[in-house]
């Protein structure tokens, strides 16, 4: 397994509000703050460092089991910036949007996710999204309302519906994956999302090796604009002897 991460505060924010948390060689997360300079990177920091906390309990489990228990760290995530939002002025009405994938024992991915910060699959030249958006566009998109095209270039991409620290009561989504040794996880904030499309990041996993892949994403970004901060995190699943190439 090759993992390798990156962060850049864009080409018109000042401050970079994303958080990754890598503990390899089962957990990998990303936040994307929200709420203001200091809070939203507060925000996305704090919401990270308690589901480190937690993971210790994630390793013997697999299944339902460890759904409910992603899905709890995250609450208690929503419930340690909630409490802090109430606490400190500076920080009020901060929130930040979390996913992460954990490598259970089982040979199996699982993901949880709160907002619009994305997991995506790569395998055989597919590039499959599997967290969904909680977000205005995304609801649109679903109802048919508008066509992809039009999601991704939408005037409200920013609107969320879902962020931890929003409400006391959060709902997270669990996702399952199954995995091969040629599938790559892609975890990122919307600042690669809304500037680089699904098509360009599928043609960018397959054009280049992992490291130099991570690295043109994130170029792509920035090329097209970089609006917000850009951050993700690749994980390439292919034994430990072909990651050299990468």
């Amino acid at each position: 397994m090759f993992v390798i991460s990156k962060t850049h505060v864009g080409m018109v924010r000042t401050v970079n509000e994303d958080a990754l948390l890598t503990i390899g060689p089962e957990l990998f997360a990303l936040a994307d703050g929200m709420g203001g300079y200091a809070a939203g990177d507060t925000a996305s920091k704090e919401a990270l460092q308690v589901l480190q906390q937690e993971a210790e309990k994630f390793k013997p489990l697999t299944g339902a089991e460890l759904c409910a228990a992603m899905r709890s760290a995250v609450q208690q995530a929503n419930a340690h910036i909630r409490r802090m939002a109430q606490t400190e002025e500076k920080y009020h009405d901060m929130g930040t949007t979390l996913v992460a994938v954990y490598l259970a024992a089982d040979g199996k991915a699982y993901a949880a996710n709160v907002g619009d910060s994305r997991l995506y699959t790569w395998r055989e030249g597919v590039l499959q999204q599997i967290t969904r958006d909680h977000s205005y566009v995304a609801e649109l998109l679903a109802s048919g309302e508008i066509t992809a095209q039009e999601a991704f270039k939408h005037p409200q991409k920013n609107i969320i519906l879902r962020a931890v620290g929003a409400e006391d009561e959060l709902e997270v989504d669990c996702f399952t994956i199954e995995l091969t040794e040629a599938t790559k996880l892609l975890l990122c904030s919307d600042g690669l999302s809304d500037m680089v499309a699904d098509s360009q990041i599928s043609a960018i996993l397959q054009e280049h090796q992992t490291a130099a892949a991570a690295e043109a994403l994130l170029e792509a970004a920035l090329d097209n604009g970089g609006r917000d901060n850009v951050s993700l995190i690749l994980i390439d699943l292919t034994p430990a002897e072909e990651d050299k190439r990468s």
